[in-house]
């Protein structure tokens, strides 16, 4: 990674299915139940698609943005790419990838990928933090995944 990239990555194993943890991450009403960051989230599940995020930071203030969907994988992949403002200002890719490891556990990594002026910024700390939330957010999946049956 250059000083204008920067990936922050968490990934969780658990029992459930790659269905049951698609249903949780296609569910917009149910998503700020179990992320963290997440106030709302609202728009078309389809590639092309955008999408209005809500984020809560860690700060406290609630940012609003307009991601595009790349990816609408059922069961492996949802990924979206946004941009704060200008191209090359910051630039993100954010994606679930979901593994099925069979008897029943699944792998879920949630990765985001930041490139451009900004992404100079986001190492060291602000990194550690989205680290943290990401993994908080993994285990709360998880906890709904399982509650899911």
């Amino acid at each position: 990674m250059s000083l204008f990239s920067c990936e922050v990555r968490a990934e969780a194993e658990f029992r459930g299915t790659p269905e049951a943890v698609w249903r949780l991450l296609t569910d917009h009403a149910r998503f700020p139940q179990w992320h963290p960051v997440v106030v709302r989230v609202e728009g078309e599940l389809a590639v092309g698609a955008r999408q209005t995020e809500v984020i809560r930071t860690a700060s406290g203030r609630e940012l609003t943005f307009h991601p595009v969907l790349t990816v609408v994988a059922a069961g492996r992949e949802l990924t979206r790419a946004g941009r704060l403002l200008l191209p090359g200002l910051l630039d993100n890719t954010h994606s679930y990838l979901i593994a099925d490891l069979g008897d029943g556990r699944v792998r879920v990594v949630q990765r985001e990928r930041f490139t451009g002026l900004l992404a100079l910024f986001l190492h060291g700390r602000t990194a550690r933090d989205t680290e943290a939330r990401f993994t908080t957010a993994l285990a709360n999946l998880a906890g709904q995944a399982a509650l899911a049956g």
